[in-house]
């Protein structure tokens, strides 16, 4: 699953390639630059200052504009190249005719053009979406199938697919079949945390101690008071993930995940803490499957059980499920896709990888069909009554610490809730807006983020334009 953390790149594209120019002179790279990255589903504009040494500071302008340092700043004649290992990213660019054109790197790399004129906040309107425009954005990508659907809150709707199950099968995928949603999954297990505390089976103020315990009695002490609220916005102080080694030896299927997760859970809670609670974000899937053993330890049924009854069920998601959707060997459905030696390969269900263990279902691995995805997002859109009380979506909704990540969401600049998911095997993207009443949902079979990105998130604002 992706970890996101100052900046959300997902993406992979050509850098602008330029010609040679004239030697410059350090003093004209000084100063205040601006930029914008396009990612898709969204635009990240970036300011740029560069000091005398050479050192300078990047900012993220619709990301809370902290300062983001600048390790290494070289100057070479008219080359540049900036190291910015806090988020694991750099930049290379070259000075011609008053602008810093070149490629913008992390996880993937995107072409990136910084000039002295600041960018405009909104971007252009996104084409709306057609079936000829998503299979361009598909071929473009490489990807074996995309989908995208949309909704407005008046009923109109639109969906399009495109591509095959599977490479190397001739089965083409449909709007009705189900996708894997990864991290989306997130959303719908704070969405759970919701409807048991209105139920008064839980509070969002039960904390790691009064839930867990008595069954990881000897969890560091900085976690025993943290609360759901906490593990819900990625504010705990837990890391990302466990440590690989002991990932893999959960099982990918179980019939009761519940003693896999709190051995998971007793794993992460022994890990040191990467920053303060509250004060720190960290993007942790370890995070959301201790809420997710908390639940169940509240409540006495597996997660698998209690969100399908508290959360599928009353919206109609009849789709939805956990792991990789389809059965073995018949391609009824669309299969996941990863990069191996070099090319793209299909890892179909009943093979030995297919899904991330059980122990992380809280934090992704629902998958449903579109149809069903477009229900959850739209109660989401509508704060829909009697689902939830509009506190609890305000609650939803809201960074409870500051920032821009509520519970399971990520919230936008212009207002809109935004998300991403991928188990490494496929990638998809959901986003709702309440002020222009539009929910859209887009993904491919294909876990290569740092490629589909873009063209993913092209697909979803374009399906979003077509209902507005």
């Amino acid at each position: 699953m992706i970890s996101r953390r100052t900046l959300l790149l997902a993406a992979g594209f050509t850098p602008l390639t330029v010609g040679p120019g004239f030697a410059q002179a350090p003093a004209d790279f000084q100063g205040e630059w601006f930029g914008a990255l396009d990612l898709g589903s969204q635009r990240l504009r970036l300011r740029l200052v560069i000091d005398e040494g050479p050192s300078s500071i990047l900012y993220s302008i619709d990301q809370g504009n902290a300062p983001i340092p600048v390790a290494e700043t070289l100057i070479d004649g008219a080359q540049v190249t900036l190291d910015v290992p806090a988020i694991g990213a750099s930049f290379s660019g070259r000075l011609e005719g008053g602008r810093l054109e070149g490629q913008f790197t992390q996880r993937g790399t995107l072409p990136l053009v910084f000039t002295r004129e600041q960018v405009a906040e909104t971007a252009p309107a996104p084409e709306a979406l057609t079936q000829a425009r998503l299979a361009a954005l598909r071929e473009q990508a490489g990807a074996p199938a995309l989908i995208a659907a949309a909704a407005n809150r008046d009923g109109r709707r639109t969906a399009f697919a495109d591509g095959v199950r599977a490479l190397g099968h001739e089965e083409r995928v449909t709007t009705s079949d189900k996708w894997h949603l990864g991290s989306i999954t997130k959303s719908m297990t704070a969405t759970l945390v919701a409807r048991c505390a209105e139920a008064g089976v839980i509070s969002w103020d039960d904390t790691i101690a009064s839930a867990l315990g008595g069954a990881i009695p000897d969890m560091r002490a900085e976690y025993r008071d943290v609360t759901f609220r906490h593990l819900c916005s990625h504010r705990a102080g837990l890391p990302s993930n466990i440590e690989m080694v002991d990932l893999l030896r959960f099982p990918r299927e179980s019939q009761d995940a519940r003693a896999d997760r709190i051995a998971y859970a007793r794993l992460g809670l022994l890990q040191m803490p990467v920053g303060a609670k509250e004060a720190s974000f960290e993007y942790s899937n370890t995070g959301y499957v201790v809420a997710g053993a908390m639940l169940e330890a509240k409540l006495g049924a597996p997660w698998e059980s209690i969100i399908q009854e508290r959360v599928f069920n009353p919206l109609g998601m009849s789709s939805a499920g956990q792991g990789a959707p389809g059965a073995p060997g018949a391609y009824d459905q669309p299969a996941g896709h990863a990069e191996v030696a070099a090319a793209l390969a299909a890892f179909p269900p009943g093979g030995p990888m297919t899904d991330n263990p059980a122990a992380l279902g809280p934090a992704g691995r629902v998958h449903a069909a579109f149809d069903d995805v477009l229900k959850y997002l739209a109660a989401h859109r509508d704060a829909a009554s009697p689902f939830l009380r509009r506190e609890s979506w305000e609650l939803l909704h809201t960074p409870p610490f500051g920032g821009p990540y509520a519970m399971g969401w990520m919230r936008r600049g212009d207002g809109s809730l935004w998300h991403n998911g991928s188990n490494t095997l496929w990638y998809a993207e959901v986003m709702f807006d309440s002020g222009r009443g539009v929910a859209a949902a887009a993904a491919a079979n294909d876990g290569r983020a740092g490629e589909m990105g873009r063209p993913v998130g092209a697909a979803l604002l374009g399906a979003a334009q077509a209902v507005a």
